[in-house]
């Protein structure tokens, strides 16, 4: 299968406004439309809805061949494509003036990926291997490959579907560059493959149905991980073939972490095969081997970091407790465990680092501005594997530290730069490894953010809390079925009169290199079920591929709680009203202090000056209210009214942010709220905004947190939104009790 470059403005369009709605990964990512949308804007998400059910995950190929958005309702050949192709059309009406003036800054950059792409991916060089490996005929079909500036994320790139069938695709060049752009494109190319229709007798998904069978949940979702695991994984091998120093994009944007258990036994033998040592066939078989010792579950079921940690501390007291045999035990663990955690912990840093592409650095050295400028060219986990080998473990992590703590902190580097400067002590060999794996867990207590990337951290916080608490009981619950073991015969030993710890200690353990490759070489918890880091508390015959007792349920779902960092000092008020004054008049307002305290504290913090904010026009502390002397930026007649921004575009903050308070019971669906905006899930910072009309479609996303009092005040609302000019806000007064 081979690709031929294409370029459409309209599908430059749609994939940017689709990311700006709800494929961000993140969000300080930069964004081009102001928020709240308006509701034309927000039926791009019907409409995507609607076409899901008739093309599943793809987009209909027209979207690409329209020249305007008015041309998308005559191509549509299929009546149901046609109601969600109105809704879109109507959307990108409304973004095109705002996504047409940012999409050209992107011109370089396609420009760049276009020459990277022809000179990385001839079918010369991928077409054989690719097919011999997936078990698919060699075609002459070709399909269309977009370069596109932005496209929603995860996983930025897609399929373009036309009556069924794959004719194109998309990769987003922005986020993908050099070889991690080439491997992105061969692995869809590689999916493309795959569901060609064609289904020939060595075809991969026949081969692994044959000696993977089962049709209960897990046994399918089994054969989909791993079929996506080897595609990512030849892709990988195809390009590294190129590029020596390419990392693959299996390992640094997260399916082997997320996948540890099936990625390590596809790690056994795939790269073998892939590599010639030995043929597909019999890497298959090993791999299925390996794969039918255990249930299904055991490999698609996310590891429990908690269950890990539980190994780690009774080991430790059974250790200092004098237990020799647990000693020993500990002592051949440490080396892969440090290995394991410094791998994740390294891969996660470099995702982090991907948050403060929008962070003002114009205030910070020149050396960190050019690093944080550096490590967001493309994805960050990717950039920063590069920055880390040429600039050395040691000094890259003490920029990662300056870049959490300096312009960062606004995009929560606080809790990221402690960990970055206990990494650096790490790699520097100043924290010996026992102390180094309970600083992880001691920042995962503290921050709540290291372990759920790819992890379960559902009960993660219990077992640290009952570690602090010395609950030995509760760390049995989650411990690894050996380390049970252990315990219980340490007390039976005990009980018997022969204390265990009588005798010498075992020797200290030893240190691992820092750096590559010990920190990806290792991966994570390839040990049997039930064995001391397994990362998981069941028995051992919990999974015996023929009596699992959860082999016939549902697939289980990773469960990642969210840590709502709210500030400790909360002044609370009985009851809370506030005016702004404009130069347009006086705008009153009754808060609701009792839904939303946090919300509430802030904004009248911001306006008294009470609460420590950064003026982003400086960089310095600033002085007095925050509000006063800013404008209303924006203003959209007939729906909103929009301040709070000291640098007067909708770009700024107060140098903080904070998490939503979003009520159940109170939505938008009276116009005159007034609510906080943001740039996604947690980012409240200080902007405002009231609303002129019911928008029901901002429910759920905005913390409401008042609402206009009087008429009077209404109709200074609607003068400001329909003012041609920005509209001066003099200062905001609080009465509060």
């Amino acid at each position: 299968m081979k690709f031929r470059q294409k370029r459409s403005s309209i599908l430059d369009l749609a994939l940017a406004l689709h990311r700006e709605l709800i494929g961000r990964t993140g969000s300080w990512e930069p964004n081009f439309l102001p928020r709240p949308v308006t509701p034309e804007t927000d039926l791009f998400r019907d409409g995507l809805r609607s076409w899901a059910k008739a093309v599943g995950s793809g987009l209909p190929a027209f979207l690409a061949a329209a020249r305007r958005p008015e041309d998308l309702v005559d191509l549509v050949d299929d009546e149901r494509l046609r109601h969600g192709t109105t809704l879109v059309t109507t959307a990108l009406t409304a973004a095109a003036p705002t996504l047409a003036e940012a999409l050209p800054g992107f011109e370089d950059i396609r420009k760049q990926a276009a020459a990277e792409i022809n000179d990385f991916l001839t079918p010369a060089r991928y077409l054989t291997p690719l097919c011999a490996a997936l078990g698919t005929a060699e075609t002459e079909r070709t399909l269309d490959l977009h370069l596109v500036p932005l496209a929603p994320a995860p996983p930025a790139t897609g399929f373009l579907i036309d009556a069924g069938k794959i004719t194109g695709l998309y990769v987003d060049c922005r986020r993908f560059r050099g070889s991690t752009l080439a491997d992105a494109v061969l692995t869809m190319l590689g999916w493309a493959q795959l569901k060609s229709g064609a289904i020939p007798e060595n075809h991969l998904s026949t081969e692994l149905v044959r000696r993977l069978p089962g049709s209960a949940p897990y046994q399918r979702r089994l054969r989909v991980v791993l079929t996506k695991i080897l595609v990512e994984m030849t892709a990988g091998h195809l390009v590294r073939s190129r590029d020596a120093t390419h990392r693959p994009c299996v390992d640094v944007l997260g399916t082997k972490w997320r996948y540890a258990r099936l990625h390590a036994v596809a790690e056994r033998h795939w790269p073998r095969h892939l590599d010639g040592d030995i043929d597909r066939d019999e890497a298959l078989n090993m791999m299925a081997a390996d794969l039918s010792a255990h249930s299904p579950r055991w490999f698609v079921d996310s590891v429990d970091p908690s269950s890990t940690a539980a190994d780690f501390y009774l080991l430790e007291w059974l250790t200092a407790a004098g237990d020799r045999t647990a000693g020993a035990r500990l002592f051949r663990w440490l080396p892969d465990l440090c290995a394991e955690l410094a791998g994740h912990l390294d891969n996660v840093i470099g995702n982090e680092l991907g948050h403060y592409e929008r962070a003002r650095t114009q205030h910070y050295p020149q050396e960190l501005a050019d690093f944080i400028t550096e490590i967001n060219q493309g994805d960050s986990r990717v950039t920063w594997q590069r920055l880390r080998r040429e600039r050395g473990h040691g000094p890259a992590l003490r920029l990662a530290t300056d870049a959490f703590a300096g312009p960062g902190v606004e995009f929560g580097g606080e809790a990221w730069a402690p960990v970055a400067a206990m990494m650096r002590r790490y790699v520097r060999h100043e924290l010996p490894d026992r102390v180094f794996v309970d600083q992880c867990f001691t920042l995962e207590h503290n921050n709540g953010s290291l372990f759920d990337k790819y992890h379960d951290t559902t009960t993660m916080r219990a077992v640290l809390d009952a570690q602090a608490a010395t609950d030995l009981d509760t760390l049995l619950t989650h411990a690894s079925a050996e380390v049970r073991e252990l315990c219980h015969a340490h007390r039976l030993a005990s009980a018997e009169g022969h204390p265990a710890w009588l005798g010498s200690s075992p020797p200290a353990p030893a240190r691992i290199p820092a750096g590559p490759p010990g920190w990806s070489a290792a991966g994570l918890h390839t040990s049997a079920p039930g064995t001391v880091g397994c990362g998981d508390p069941s028995d051992r015959n919990a999974f015996d591929p023929l009596h699992d007792p959860m082999g016939d349920s549902p697939v289980r779902v990773r469960q990642t709680p969210a840590r709502r960092p709210f500030s400790s000092s909360l002044r609370t008020y009985r009851s809370l009203a506030a005016v702004l004054h404009t130069e347009l008049g006086d705008i009153h307002l009754a808060l609701h202090p009792d839904e939303t305290p946090y919300t509430a504290d802030n904004f009248v913090g911001l306006a008294t000056g009470s609460r420590t904010w950064t003026d982003p026009l400086t960089g310095t502390t600033g002085e007095g209210g925050f509000y006063d002397g800013t404008v209303f930026h924006r203003r959209v007649p007939g729906f909103v009214a929009q301040g709070g921004d000291r640098l007067g575009t909708g770009h700024g903050s107060a140098g903080y942010r904070i998490p939503d308070e979003i009520h159940p019971d109170r939505g938008f669906e009276q116009p005159f709220r007034l609510a906080m905006a943001n740039l996604g899930r947690d980012s409240t910072g200080s902007q405002f905004f009231i609303t002129l009309a019911p928008a029901p479609h901002l429910n759920g996303q905005y913390t409401i947190f008042g609402e206009v009092a009087d008429d009077r005040s209404k109709g200074v609302v609607e003068a400001i939104a329909s003012s041609a000019t920005a509209v001066r806000l003099e200062r905001v007064t609080i009465s509060a009790t």
